[in-house]
């Protein structure tokens, strides 16, 4: 007798099927959602998105578009490249156009919401960076890779959702964008994410262009650039160097040209010489040593301070081991050094300074082989306690000349430990093996 044929199971509605497939896209609608409710939730008027960012915007839509670094408040100017007023540019257009350019929250919350895309577009690359990390080391090991069913579909799944959300719900990126309106960063996070991955195609010159176009966005992330220069120079890659120096600096000059031709001074100003106006305040070192003899050099050159800091540290970590140093996620690494110097040695420090090394330092932590739970996780843990200490301490500043000095001691003392634990951690003879073994690019 025939056994009765049993009837297929029926297949979950999550692992495969129009559910899965819609799964990202409603997560995303949602996180940009939560992005706007956020800024409603919280009074988070008078923002730099307020200060800055809107009113440099309705400059351009006023039929002055190059004019946007004529703006001040008070000595400070609109510091940052022009690359982020053009997506504002639209959202402002659309608000002016349905009236409520005057409901500042509201106009806030639509505007953090819709560049909550450029956050969700930051994740993705990060999930890219450390999937491909993981893939070349599994090539490089000769481990065969099976394929890809069902269940283990859906772990993808699930593991690229945890990757995603520890960038995603991290507080140093909430702090930024709805506590500090600063909605430039996961755009230029974004296009030096994505120009890291360029890079890791052999694809130099559009890498540059990217990074070229980060600086555009938010001038400070100039110092991401020194680290990569560096690897490359280690890794004798000296045309690939050069050809990234050369399409980074192009680029910028091509954004900048024009503001330069119709308002020099301003632009000067704005990006360059207006620091040199700046108190030594916030979270700072420099706090410490008002009215001494660093009092002047920093005041005006503590970008040379960074810089230069974030140059020796990198030469000295690929010094130190010299072969590999391209590979991933040593390379994100580096990034979190370079970009962890900024906070340490500014002479005005501000809780969104931390999101560039903390998400450097997350895809580092994730990308790494071993267990994810272990030491690593100390570097992006520390960088987000510290955002939320200062992010509740900011409202206080300025402090006094005794009180300033402690936090600012403390602040950088803490960005000196992650400065330590990301060599001590990223530089061990287990991530070595697999950088010699032929993962030569992230």
């Amino acid at each position: 007798m025939v056994p009765p044929l049993r009837p297929p199971r029926p297949r979950s509605p999550v692992a495969g099927g129009p559910l899965r497939r819609a799964a990202i896209p409603l997560l995303a609608l949602a996180f940009m959602v939560a992005s706007a409710v956020a800024v409603l939730l919280f009074d988070t008027s008078k923002t730099d998105l307020d200060v800055f960012f809107w009113p440099s915007t309705e400059i351009a839509l006023h039929g002055h578009p190059l004019l946007v670094y004529t703006l001040r408040a008070g000595p400070y100017p609109n510091a940052n490249g022009p690359v982020s007023l053009l997506p504002l540019g639209v959202v402002v257009a659309v608000i002016n156009a349905l009236g409520w350019q005057d409901g500042m929250r509201l106009r806030d919350a639509l505007t953090v919401g819709v560049f909550a895309v450029f956050s969700l577009l930051m994740a993705r690359e990060a999930v890219l960076a450390i999937e491909v990390g993981r893939e070349r080391r599994r090539e490089a090991r000769g481990t065969a890779r099976g394929g890809k069913g069902q269940g283990q579909g859906q772990g993808r799944l699930t593991g690229r959702l945890l990757i995603a959300a520890v960038l995603l719900l991290a507080p140093p990126l909430w702090v930024a964008l709805v506590g500090f309106g600063h909605i430039e960063e996961p755009l230029e996070l974004w296009l030096i994410l994505l120009g890291v991955r360029l890079l890791g195609r052999g694809r130099t010159v559009w890498g540059g262009i990217c990074l070229g176009l980060a600086v555009m966005t938010k001038s400070v992330s100039a110092v991401c650039l020194i680290p990569l220069l560096v690897a490359l120079l280690f890794d004798r890659r000296v045309r690939s160097a050069a050809a990234l120096a050369g399409a980074a600096v192009v680029t910028a000059a091509v954004v900048i040209a024009p503001f330069l031709v119709a308002n020099r001074s301003g632009v000067v100003y704005s990006l360059l010489t207006y620091r040199g106006e700046l108190p030594i305040v916030g979270g700072s070192l420099w706090v410490a040593f008002l009215g001494s003899g660093w009092d002047a050099f920093v005041r005006h050159w503590d970008a040379v301070l960074f810089m230069g800091a974030a140059l020796v540290l990198s030469v000295a970590a690929l010094a130190w081991r010299p072969r590999g140093g391209w590979a991933s996620p040593r390379v994100y690494g580096l990034l979190a050094v370079a970009a962890a110097c900024v906070p340490m040695l500014a002479k005005t420090s501000w809780p969104y300074y931390l999101l560039d090394p903390y998400v450097f330092a997350a895809i580092w932590w994730l990308g790494c082989p071993g267990r994810v739970v272990s030491w690593r996780l100390a570097v992006p843990l520390l960088l987000a306690a510290g955002d939320i200490v200062l992010a509740a301490i900011e409202p206080t500043l300025p402090l006094p000349a005794g009180t300033g000095a402690v936090v600012g001691i403390a602040a950088s003392a803490g960005m000196a430990v992650v400065i330590t634990l990301l060599f001590g951690l990223s530089w061990g003879a287990r991530d070595d093996r697999a950088a010699r073994s032929g993962s030569a690019v992230p």
